[in-house]
């Protein structure tokens, strides 16, 4: 499989170096785990042992939208895994309570088992509607390649080389009442995995504020708002907006960037020209977005839109 093209088609380059500052937006990273999806026709990203449908993650959510009680939500969990080649045991030891992951599927890197313990800590802080504190985590192995990056994972004291991978909660955490309605799963259902990449109350921070108000009124109007425009929706002064974005750390321009972005990669699916997508992002000519775009992706815009013609 040309992974490299997976890679360019979610809209990013290859060549990235998170070592270098270069960060992969989450919305960038859904794009990819979902074109993986695609491509290996398995909702395990082509580490399952047999292929799991597609819609296994969308269906376990749906059920998730009937529990009343999170120690219901873990039962759903358990059941639901467990249709997939997955077990996740459910001990209770005194004050606490235990959520071991095993599974029956290749991988080598673990980041299958990644990806399902933290899905499985997002989830229910989700029906929670509030973040749920771990304990500690558990891990069987050590990410010497990316401890620091794993460390955001769970953000909890970690204890490595431990006999399985365990998440450890406060007992309590099975009598909390699930704040969500069931109609409320469709947004996570259509954003997902989006649900795994982000951590729970970040879609509150200014730089997402930011961002949703930019989509919002160019939805509306068409246009990309300014600086100065987004801090008066805030009611703040532009000052205060560039200081408090810089403390995150993020900047008008960036998620200025990640929004032309999103949108040029949008709009290269449909059946504009690139002059047109150019002066709608607020380009002053072609050259200058289809510059920008070769940043971003290591593409043209129009090799981007011979790639994905290619690959579908």
């Amino acid at each position: 499989m040309d992974t490299n093209s997976l890679i360019m088609m979610a809209g990013f380059s290859p060549s990235i170096q998170p070592s270098h500052g270069q960060r992969i937006s989450a919305i960038a990273m859904v794009r990819l785990l979902q074109s993986l999806v695609a491509a290996t026709d398995d909702a395990f990203f082509g580490f399952a042992t047999n292929k799991i449908s597609v819609s296994f993650f969308e269906l376990l959510l749906q059920s998730l939208g009937y529990c009343l009680t999170i120690e219901q939500a873990l039962s759903t969990l358990k059941t639901g895994l467990s249709l997939a080649g997955c077990e996740l045991e459910i001990s209770k030891q005194d004050e606490e309570v235990r959520l071991t992951l095993t599974h029956c599927h290749r991988d080598p890197a673990h980041f299958l088992s990644e990806y399902l313990l933290v899905f499985t800590h997002r989830i229910l802080c989700w029906l929670a509607g509030r973040v749920l504190d771990i304990t500690r985590a558990e891990i069987s192995y050590r990410p010497e390649d990316y401890l620091q990056e794993f460390s955001f994972l769970f953000r909890c004291p970690l204890m490595f080389d431990c006999c399985g991978n365990t998440l450890v909660f406060e007992r309590s955490l099975l009598d909390i009442t699930i704040a969500r309605q069931h109609d409320e799963l469709a947004q996570v259902i259509a954003e997902f995995p989006m649900i795994v990449l982000r951590y729970p109350g970040e879609e509150q921070q200014l730089n997402r504020r930011v961002y949703r108000l930019i989509v919002k009124e160019f939805i509306k109007q068409d246009q990309i708002l300014t600086a100065s425009e987004v801090a008066e929706k805030l009611a703040i002064s532009s000052a205060t907006l560039r200081r408090h974005l810089a403390l995150i750390p993020s900047s008008f321009a960036l998620i200025k960037a990640e929004f032309c972005k999103e949108q040029a990669l949008k709009l290269l699916t449909h059946t504009l020209t690139i002059e047109q997508i150019a002066y709608r992002l607020g380009y002053s000519e072609s050259r200058a977005f289809s510059r920008a775009f070769k940043q971003w992706t290591g593409l043209t815009p129009s090799q981007y839109q011979a790639l994905k013609t290619n690959n579908h």
